[in-house]
């Protein structure tokens, strides 16, 4: 994933958390804010609460590629927080794609 389409900025994180729309699901939190920019960025966070080290990586790891197999069906500028629950790493790569999906059709970016 290119570096412009990651929030990098703890500030821009934080904005996206507070100021934009929340969309929630089992495995996944997602929060969406309209940018400026005519590409989506994105950040992935996995705290604690989903587990170790390991574990952390690993939710982030497959919330990357289920964001990258669904990236030429989205609408683009925004800004994407995608939170990582607990639940996360006992869903199937198929479902995870799938509730990803729904939320992201939720939020209104999915491309008709």
């Amino acid at each position: 994933m290119k570096r412009s389409s990651r929030l990098t900025h703890s500030e821009d994180i934080y904005r996206v958390r507070k100021q934009g729309k929340s969309f929630v699901h089992d495995a996944i939190v997602l929060g969406v804010k309209p940018n400026q920019f005519d590409h989506n960025r994105i950040a992935v966070i996995a705290g604690r609460s989903v587990g170790g080290a390991v574990q952390r990586n690993l939710a982030k790891r497959r919330i990357r590629s289920a964001y990258q197999e669904l990236t030429p069906q989205l609408h683009q500028g925004y800004d994407l927080v995608i939170v990582a629950r607990s639940a996360l790493l006992d869903f199937a790569y198929a479902h995870l794609v799938e509730a990803f999906e729904k939320l992201l059709d939720q939020a209104g970016l999915l491309k008709d």
